[in-house]
């Protein structure tokens, strides 16, 4: 058996949601970072399969993430998002899956959310593998939804919790492949991923201030994390210009919710320069 991780900021509709697409079996665990103790109250209270952790500030991704693979009692954990659909009995089939192939670190359903978007990537060729009931392609990267064997984790190859928001799957992804470990996408598994709605829209002027920082901040700590502080400098040095550009246009035309942004890149950017921690929170839980 698994369980089910959800790491959620202000996503009660869309938890909601996802709760009635899983099967009452499968444990789910809720990390809420906003601080809605009557969403624990109430998802606790209608269904038996929930546990709702509200920790003391916002953790971002990667903490919340591994606060709940680290909760979890089963071998295995589906980590998943507010806005990402449980198709078509998604979960019994993995659990499927689980009981004649163990050989993986992650194995990810195909995301058929949107056909301009893979939610894989392959860098290199593979042996195929074969399955007569599930068709397993070993990829480089995925993102969305991961099956997480936890038997091939310990603390320190999970998430990234220096990274509060983006390019924590690609630097996941990246230190799974560095230390041989195996990830799958699995194709007649799905998910659907809806988008642009993990969120309280009531929020999006500050999740845009938010993705303006953390993007920008991330980008830089990725690069210099895996290729080295000048490497990440000199992919930067066209991008610190564009926002300069972004911050003098927006002055001339008096456009303040476009000045925020740009300088809410330059922030990100120049913290990340600076070896400063991933701490901008633009507003309270």
């Amino acid at each position: 058996m698994l369980t089910v991780v959800i790491p959620s900021f202000h996503s009660e509709k869309n938890i909601e949601d996802r709760i009635l697409e899983i099967n009452e079996k499968f444990k789910i665990i809720i990390i809420e970072n906003s601080q809605n103790f009557n969403l624990k109250k109430k998802l606790e209270n209608n269904h038996k399969n929930v546990e709702v952790i509200i920790p003391n500030e916002n953790l971002g991704w990667g903490k919340a993430a591994n606060l709940g693979i680290n909760t979890s009692k089963t071998d295995f954990v589906f980590l998943t998002q507010p806005d990402v659909k449980i198709l078509d009995n998604c979960l019994e089939k993995l659990s499927s899956l689980i009981t004649v192939f163990k050989d993986f670190s992650v194995v990810t359903p195909y995301d058929v959310g949107n056909t301009d978007f893979k939610n894989y990537e392959i860098y290199k060729k593979y042996p195929k593998i074969n399955n007569e009931k599930f068709f397993l392609e070993e990829v480089d990267y995925v993102d969305l939804t991961w099956l997480i064997n936890k038997s091939n984790f310990n603390s320190s190859n999970l998430w990234d919790e220096k990274i509060f928001l983006y390019f924590e799957a690609m630097d996941f992804a990246k230190r799974l492949k560095m230390n041989n470990k195996k990830i799958f996408i699995v194709k007649n598994i799905q998910t659907f991923h809806i988008g642009s709605s993990s969120h309280d829209p009531n929020l999006n002027h500050y999740a845009l201030l938010t993705r303006a920082w953390h993007y920008n901040w991330s980008k830089f700590y990725f690069l210099k994390k895996h290729y080295g502080f000048f490497y990440a400098l000199k992919k930067n040095i066209s991008v610190l210009f564009k926002i300069i550009k972004k911050l003098i246009k927006s002055l001339i035309f008096f456009k303040k919710k476009d000045f925020l942004l740009a300088f809410a890149e330059l922030r990100g950017l120049i913290s990340s320069i600076c070896f400063r921690p991933s701490s901008y929170r633009p507003y309270k839980n």
